[in-house]
């Protein structure tokens, strides 16, 4: 009964009482335990607002003329999604232990996000279900993806009826929220069963819901079930033409595709560095991304963006295949330090420099142990480049180390980019730079170990 319920402190801030009519929107709400002292409320047009918490981890924004439309907040490393109209009076109420399961929404029209609230967790409980799904024939998929489409559209149909003034850019979100995850899972079923039946096996008409979707609507690529359909379509799109991932000829394909398909100059730009950037994590051995990275360059405006990818090129150029891994400082966890090549004279190693501003603590830990334990013969040693970095729980300690300022792998490492060397008993470079997502990592390693 809460989330219909206007919270009673709001009420004190603005008013509850007054007859006057109040033109300002507010949003606002408390936080349970706090990762931090801030909530930041933006969107992608470039307003940006810091509501700082109060001693009883309450805060709210107060806004005139306020834009409709879908908004981001974050609080610590979380954020989710909030739709906003002029004259709302929309408050939250959450624990950062449990950040989106207890997420709930009261005020004036909070109905509609805790219905995106509501459609965001629902698609995470049934993604296990819609992967599993893949592995169906197509017809028995398609019926399957047919029956779920009809809940989600009995879903919009019912808040139409129920809430008759339901703004057009409101039910526009719903609809993504709702139906865009399972489009998504279209496009990678595609994916991986267009093998099956070479050139026959999808006619024109499993495309069919392609129809009723723009892709270049660049005000909504920020929001997560949009951006994943739009990758994930152009993903499908460049598989569909045999291209492989992990190859040069595929990260062109990509690139031109973002070109042609996103208009904003801005959008366009992030979306050309994040795809330049993972796709790059996915390298196999032996390409080296020239073509791909001219293409990028000609593409992206960005001049920011275009010197994180040169610096990255330039580390490329340096600690080459079959040369002898420089020396370098590293620091153990007692605060020693010791050189590299006492590390791992003699043995034929994996060495791994990671940034924690590029991957997560978890997906790090889990494929490094993956690894570990799939390769027994191999030293693998992992380097944090933030010499500031916490040591990962997860890891066994004496395979974590960390990188001194003053050491000499800085020269090789200017991007901050994670990088994965591989070196053999000799101490020359099998692999100067890939990365634990390669798409051949494991035959690359699988070929150290038996070397």
């Amino acid at each position: 009964m809460t989330k219909y319920l206007v919270p009673l402190f709001l009420c004190s801030l603005i008013g509850c009482n007054s007859t006057k009519k109040d033109d300002f929107t507010y949003f606002g709400g408390k936080i349970i335990h706090p990762k931090g002292c801030h909530v930041i409320l933006s969107d992608n047009k470039g307003f940006r607002d810091t509501l700082t918490l109060t001693k009883e981890n309450r805060f709210l924004g107060k806004y005139d003329n306020l834009r409709e439309g879908l908004y981001v907040f974050e609080h610590g490393p979380e954020h989710q999604y909030v739709y906003l109209e002029p004259n709302d009076s929309l408050m939250f109420r959450l624990n950062t232990w449990d950040f989106d399961e207890s997420l709930v929404f009261s005020g004036k029209n909070a109905q509609r996000n805790n219905l995106l609230i509501e459609a965001f967790l629902k698609h995470e409980e049934d993604e296990k279900f819609l992967m599993q799904s893949h592995g169906l024939e197509y017809d028995a998929y398609e019926r399957r993806m047919d029956s779920m489409l009809a809940v989600k559209e009995t879903i919009v149909a019912t808040y139409v009826k129920e809430f008759k003034d339901t703004s057009k850019g409101f039910l526009d979100v719903l609809n993504i929220a709702l139906n865009y995850p399972l489009y998504s899972n279209m496009e990678s079923y595609a994916t991986n069963n267009c093998h099956k039946k070479p050139g026959d096996y999808f006619g024109n008409e499993y495309y069919d819901f392609r129809d009723d979707i723009n892709i270049k609507r660049d005000s909504l690529v920020f929001y997560g079930p949009y951006y994943r359909y739009v990758i994930g379509k152009l993903y499908n799109e460049a598989y569909l033409k045999g291209l492989e991932s992990g190859t040069e000829g595929f990260v062109i394909d990509l690139l031109h595709n973002i070109d042609e398909s996103i208009q904003d100059e801005v959008v366009k730009n992030t979306v050309l560095y994040r795809t330049m950037a993972y796709n790059f994590t996915k390298r196999r051995q032996g390409e080296d991304f020239t073509k791909a990275f001219f293409t990028f360059f000609k593409l992206n405006s960005s001049i920011e963006d275009k010197k994180k990818i040169q610096r990255l090129v330039n580390d490329m150029k340096l600690a080459k295949n079959k040369t002898k891994l420089s020396s370098f400082k590293i620091e153990k966890p007692t605060g020693d330090w010791e050189d590299i090549h006492k590390l791992i004279g003699g043995k034929k190693s994996v060495v791994y420099f990671n940034n924690r501003y590029y991957s997560s603590t978890e997906s790090v830990s889990a494929r490094f142990n993956y690894l570990v334990k799939k390769f027994p013969e191999l030293n693998f040693v992992i380097v944090h480049q933030d010499n500031k970095a916490k040591y990962f729980k997860s890891i066994p300690i004496k395979h974590q180390y960390k990188l001194p300022k003053e050491s000499g792998a800085h020269e090789f490492l200017s991007s901050n980019f994670p990088r994965l060397i591989l070196v053999d008993e000799e101490g020359a470079i099998e692999n100067g730079f890939s990365t634990m997502s390669a798409s051949d990592i494991e035959l690359q390693l699988d070929k150290l170990q038996k070397k």
